[in-house]
Formats: C-alpha cells, sequence, structure tokens
C-alpha cells in the first residue's frame, strides 16, 4: 500500500512539472452556441475537445499533451471551424 502510494505521489509530481500544450479553440458568452460550433468537428476531432466556464463565459480547449508535433498537425483541422485556434503551453492541475 505504501508502495503504490509512493509511486502515485511520484508520478503526480512528474506530471504536474511536464510541460503540456493544448489548442485554444475559443471562448464564448453562450455555452449553447459554442456546442453547436464544437458539434462541426468530426467525432474524433470532437472528442479531444473540452470546455470549461470562468466569468461567464466558457472556453474550448484540447486535451493535454506533451507532444507539440501532434497538435502541430492537428491545428489546421481545428482551424477549419475555429479559424483562430493556436497552440499554448500549459500545466496539467
Amino acid at each position: 500500500m505504501l508502495r503504490t502510494f509512493l509511486t502515485l505521489a511520484i508520478f503526480s509530481t512528474f506530471l504536474l512539472a511536464s510541460s503540456n500544450y493544448t489548442v485554444r479553440l475559443a471562448v464564448f458568452k453562450n455555452a449553447k452556441k459554442l456546442q453547436q460550433v464544437i458539434d462541426q468537428y468530426p467525432p474524433a476531432l470532437k472528442n479531444t475537445i473540452k470546455t470549461y466556464k470562468k466569468r461567464g463565459y466558457t472556453y474550448a480547449y484540447t486535451l493535454p499533451t506533451s507532444n507539440k508535433n501532434t497538435l502541430k498537425t492537428l491545428l489546421p483541422a481545428y482551424k477549419k471551424v475555429f479559424q483562430d485556434a493556436y497552440i499554448q503551453p500549459t500545466k496539467l492541475k
């Protein structure tokens, strides 16, 4: 049990310290409208998009990854719906 806890603690520390990237897609005041726009993506891309609300706005972004090249490859597909999408560094929290 202690070994499992230590392994999880070390792994968590590693994740928190890792540099990750995400594609910032959009910020909408109307969450329903944002979801309608997200629904334009094919299922494979749509499944990589997450949203969160903050201060009355809904933010859309992709799942974080440490592989920036993957995001560079996918960025043109994301830009077909959100032309202003861009890659940004992030930290896992």
